[in-house]
């Protein structure tokens, strides 16, 4: 035998034998592979999901400290308090 009769050859007519072990065993394998894939693929989009609504959550209450003045009072809680001194002035003064 020659070194080109040793050769490995691949053909229309090659055969290739796997005992059906080793098949289901690959076909296994790639489905547990598969799976695994999904399954941190989900895990990751959910934790990106989480990550946005805590970085929204925390851009709201940014702006909420931010806007809140220094005393504790609101802008809107002055134009609520000078209403009830109004309204008491009327009361007291006026007499309604």
């Amino acid at each position: 035998m020659s070194n080109k009769d040793r050769g490995f050859k691949i053909g229309e007519g090659t055969d290739i034998t796997i005992p059906l072990r080793n098949l289901l065993a690959i076909i296994a394998g790639v489905a547990i592979a598969v799976m695994g894939y999904f399954g941190i693929d989900e895990r990751i989009m959910m934790l990106e999901h989480e990550l946005e609504q805590a970085q929204q959550y925390i851009k709201t209450n940014k702006e909420w400290i931010e806007n809140w003045e220094s005393d504790g009072i609101l802008p809107l809680d002055v134009e609520q308090n000078m209403r009830i001194e109004h309204l008491e002035w009327k009361f007291k003064y006026v007499g309604f």
